[in-house]
């Protein structure tokens, strides 16, 4: 079972971002927010933000979903599907119902010491673009990066 959290337009860019989540690729999460926290940079703070907003999806997912619940909604999923025409609608609950069988499956159930992360990854974003005034009447660029932070927990 996967869970995520997106920071999105971040105001740092996403080259000095990549260097703090290479750091935590494939570590536990307990153990990679340990390691934010003693890093001395900016986008570790941003990172940890990140990783503690997936945890905290992890753990509203695990006190959410019981077994009464899950049984419920796999029924009320199994009958949508077989009751629409809608191929995209279809589609759309066999996703959910998926994700529910797995959970249902999963022996760890998205227990926060057997939390691993999958997946770490900063993405550029839009670029604010502002410009200084240069020799001869000319204007040079100033370009403010942004980028998005995605973290992809799994109890694999």
């Amino acid at each position: 079972m996967e869970v995520q959290a997106i920071t999105r337009n971040v105001r740092m860019s996403a080259q000095k971002m990549r260097e703090v989540v290479r750091q935590i690729q494939g570590l536990p999460a307990a153990h990679a927010h340990a390691v934010l926290q003693v890093t001395p940079r900016k986008g570790a703070r941003l990172v940890a933000k990140t990783l503690a907003a997936a945890m905290a999806n992890a753990e509203h997912l695990r006190a959410e979903w019981t077994d009464a619940k899950l049984k419920q909604n796999i029924s009320d999923l199994q009958g949508r599907i077989a009751n629409t025409r809608n191929r995209k609608r279809r589609n759309s609950y066999a996703r959910d119902l998926a994700q529910f069988q797995e959970f249902l499956d999963s022996p760890k159930r998205l227990a926060l010491e057997a939390l691993k992360i999958k997946e770490a990854f900063a993405q550029t974003a839009t670029i604010i673009r502002r410009f200084t005034p240069k020799a001869r009447g000319s204007a040079g660029p100033i370009l403010k990066r942004n980028c998005h932070i995605k973290i992809v927990l799994t109890d694999e």
